[in-house]
């Protein structure tokens, strides 16, 4: 690993929810191959929030998001006219917590309890990739990295 590397070249932005309104219809991440990274973080962000139920969900999943299966669950946000506004929740998923299990994909997912939700998003950052610059593996969205 290069320690003179910005932090735009150690880490890979792989998957998103870009900002929305989020409601009962679980909205999810792009797939990201675990095979490239010894572990992610993604970061929900959460707006002005309804009084609604929140969860955020890690699944393992096939290549095209396909064959979901919970990983693992952030604790789920209760529903409050404003606690939960303006807040973030991460989930860490390390790629040795895959192997048993034969799978090498993740995505998120994020929802809330009812139809009025609001606005948010989740970044899912690669860390400890496998082969470096990490940020070779940045969406093809990432328009510009400045170091």
């Amino acid at each position: 690993m290069n320690v003179n590397a910005g932090a735009g070249e150690k880490l890979a932005l792989v998957g998103t929810i870009d900002p929305q309104t989020v409601a009962n219809t679980e909205k999810f991440t792009d797939v990201v191959d675990m095979s490239e990274f010894h572990q992610v973080l993604a970061i929900a962000m959460l707006g002005d929030m309804a009084a609604e139920t929140i969860d955020f969900t890690a699944y393992i999943c096939d290549s095209d998001g396909s064959n979901a299966t919970e990983l693992k669950a952030a604790a789920q946000l209760s529903a409050h006219a404003s606690d939960n506004d303006n807040k973030q929740i991460a989930i860490q998923v390390r790629a040795d917590e895959l192997g048993p299990l034969g799978k090498r994909y993740v995505k998120f997912g994020l929802v809330t309890g009812n139809t009025t939700g609001g606005a948010a998003s989740v970044a899912v950052i690669g860390v400890d990739g496998r082969y470096q610059p990490e940020a070779d593996n940045d969406l093809s969205s990432v328009v510009q990295i400045k170091t």
